[in-house]
Formats: C-alpha cells, structure tokens, sequence
C-alpha cells in the first residue's frame, strides 16, 4: 500500500502502522520509512542502523516517547532535508504514549510542512487518541498463517521438534513465535496445561491461579489452554489436525470431560480473559473468574 502510495504520487502526510508484533515492530516501521522515502541501498543501511540524516526516529530503543521526546521531534520538523527531497519522522510504540504526548502531535499532523512525513507505530489502537487516528492513514500488518510460520520456524530453527505447535501458539506473530522457539520445549508445558483441564476443580483454582506468577506466565499458559481446548474439541469430533504436544490420553480425558459447546465457550472465555489482561486487568481475579467460568461450562 505504502510502495503503490509513493509510485502514485498521493503519499499521506502520516501514516498509523498497526502491527501486534511488538518484538519486530520498530524493524517494519524502518522497511516502511525506505520505502516512503525511495532510499537507495546505503539510505536503507542508514535507516536501519538509525544514522540516515532524512529519517528521525523516536523514541531511543526500550524507552517511552514523552512530551520532551515529541518537542525534540517537532524542533526538527522544520528543518529542511538533507540528502533528499523528503524528510520522514518515524515513532515508535504510540500505544505506550500518554495523552499529552499524542495531543502535542496533533497540530503538526494536521498542517505538516512540505515533504515532511509521518510513521506512526503501535501494536494496538485502543490507546491511541481518536484525534491522533483520524489525522493519519491505516497501514496493518496482519498475523501470518500458521502454514507460513511454521515454515519460517523451521528454516530459522531447524534444530526444534516442535515448530507446528509454536506456530500454533504464536498467532501467526512472529516475534512471538521466535520468543518461544529460544526457550525450552512446550511439551512438558502443554501436557501440564491439558493436566489442568482434565483435573481441575473448584477446590483447585487457588492454586491454578498460584501457578501464573506473572502476565507473560498467564498468557503462556491461556495460550496452551486454548490449544488444549482446540485438540480435545477435534478429537471429539474427530476432524481437525492436532496442535497441542499434550498425550493423547490426557486429551481423551479433557474431551470427555467437558461437551462440545463447554469446549468452545471455554476458548471463547480464555479470548475474554487474554483481553482483560491487555486492559490491566487483575491477574489472580481475572485467572479465578476463568477457570470457574470453565467449570461452570460443563
């Protein structure tokens, strides 16, 4: 879209780039700044390396841009380019800005100077300001199929067993899914998470909801549940390709345990839970609702 933007003539003045990868975001809001300012192979080098006169970007890596981030980016908005007939300001992580950051922004997204362009980078809108999305045009990057990711995992990783069920986990993101293929294997997870579904009771959701000592902990373990959930429902149905490392028996015990609708009202459940946890929700509660929410199911 970018590419076909710049070979036409009508490049917006800012561009919202959505991308749930956080790992790899800020490399695909440099690939996106090459292209928007045409650069040559040393332009692009520069760009990635972050030295390239014509591309500012904010704010440094690992940090939150604030107001004196935005002030310094706007004190160099007026100064022509350099190298180029086009000036491009990349920001990292807009989801991450508070509010009177982003409202600062707002009146050079409205009237930009000549050749001067925007990328803007979050890996969600829910908390960028409505003021701030109107004034850009919508670029998303949308998860990979499982098939593409496990064949990336497998060039990448050839040395893991297990590249269909990371794969599976990762949602088609990629940063995600090599996050998990630079740790240990997931089959001693996932077999301990379809334990938990063929055993759990209400006596036991304390200590489930012990078991998740942080949020990257809980969404690795919603993940194998929904995983979990997935194969017990395939094999009571008998269709579907099996994506979970769990043994088979443990999976014949979840699936007889819980009908087919409890199956998909509990992956519809663990989607809530996953949701509740990006909005700050609290952990041990959000946890305990969604495991009684399961039993309740049945």
């Amino acid at each position: 879209m970018l590419r076909a933007d710049a070979q036409a003539g009508r490049l917006s003045h800012a561009y919202l780039f959505l991308c749930p990868d956080a790992r790899n975001l800020r490399r695909w809001l440099k690939e996106l700044a090459a292209v928007l300012l045409g650069a040559d192979a040393r332009a692009k080098r520069l760009i990635a390396e972050e030295c390239y006169s014509d591309c500012r970007i904010f704010p440094a890596p690992g940090e939150k841009a604030g107001v004196a981030e935005v002030k310094a980016m706007l004190d160099d908005v007026y100064i022509k380019p350099v190298e180029g007939e086009k000036k491009a300001f990349v920001l990292d992580n807009v989801q991450d800005m508070l509010a009177p950051a982003q409202n600062k922004l707002l009146k050079v997204l409205e009237e930009p100077p000549e050749n001067v362009y925007f990328l803007l980078g979050a890996t969600g809108e829910y908390s960028v300001l409505t003021t701030v999305r109107s004034r850009t045009k919508r670029l998303e990057l949308l998860s990979f199929s499982e098939e593409e990711t496990e064949a990336w995992l497998k060039e990448k990783f050839p040395a893991r067993t297990d590249a269909h069920e990371i794969a599976a986990l990762s949602g088609g993101i990629l940063g995600k899914a090599e996050e998990l293929a630079e740790g240990d294997s997931l089959t001693q997870e996932a077999q301990e998470a379809a334990r938990l579904l063929s055993t759990l009771s209400p006596a036991g959701i304390p200590a489930a909801v012990r078991s998740c000592t942080d949020r990257q902990a809980a969404a690795r373990l919603l993940s194998l549940l929904r995983l979990t959930l997935h194969d017990a429902l395939a094999y009571q149905l008998g269709i579907g390709k099996r994506v979970s490392a769990a043994q088979e028996d443990t999976l014949r015990r979840v699936a007889n345990r819980f009908g087919a609708a409890a199956l998909v009202s509990a992956q519809e459940q663990i989607t809530r839970a996953e949701k509740n946890l990006k909005f700050n929700a609290n952990l041990p509660m959000c946890l305990e609702e969604l495991f009684a929410g399961i039993l309740e199911g049945r």
